[in-house]
């Protein structure tokens, strides 16, 4: 517990009588550090989720892309404030961003996706926000990029046995952007269906 040095905060007020009861000493520069420092935690982690807008923008973001929609001839519509959905948590860095790279190179990258057809992405804030459906046509085309197959994972179950020894760090890095890529293409699908925002967080 911490010690007050005199005078006390309530001594301090300019009116006698009943005490401040503002919480003075929750200004500590410590604590403050304290409350950023286990956001910032949170933050590191690579994370493929459902959310809505105000996780990540303020009233003012919100408002500022609903008039860049219209002006790409989309609107911002009614959409959940309060269901969050996490499709995976703690992946791969590096995979994450090699694989956003790759959606840049489509032209589609963002950290947010509106189930809304548009051109994009806009910025709002300090995120990109693009089209859910877009992204959902670029995942079709990158099936092929990453030589993904219906029976893949039982593939790479029968490789794994056979010789893991031999795998190097650009076949790990290939097998977990595989299966980033099956985890967006299910959440973009859940996006459009259930009209909420899906956010990629590296």
């Amino acid at each position: 517990m911490g010690t007050w040095t005199y005078p006390l905060p309530w001594q301090a007020c300019p009116w006698p009588g009943q005490p401040s009861r503002r919480p003075i000493h929750n200004k500590s520069p410590s604590l403050t550090l304290t409350a950023r420092s286990g956001c910032g935690t949170v933050g590191v982690m690579s994370v493929i989720e459902l959310a809505p807008l105000s996780d990540r923008l303020d009233d003012e973001e919100v408002k500022s892309l609903g008039r860049l929609l219209e002006q790409a001839g989309a609107k911002l519509p009614a959409m959940d404030d309060h269901t969050t959905h996490t499709f995976a948590k703690r992946l791969s860095e590096e995979a994450m961003t090699e694989f956003i790279d790759r959606l840049d190179a489509h032209d589609v990258g963002a950290d947010i996706y509106l189930p809304l057809e548009f051109d994009g992405p806009l910025n709002a804030g300090d995120y990109r926000v693009g089209s859910a459906y877009a992204l959902q046509e670029t995942l079709e085309e990158m099936k092929e990029e990453l030589a993904i197959e219906d029976d893949d994972l039982e593939d790479e179950d029968e490789d794994e046995e056979e010789g893991s020894e031999e795998i190097d760090e650009g076949s790990v890095i290939e097998a977990q952007m595989r299966n980033i890529w099956q985890l967006v293409t299910d959440a973009c699908s859940e996006s459009i269906e259930k009209s909420i925002p899906l956010h990629l967080r590296v």
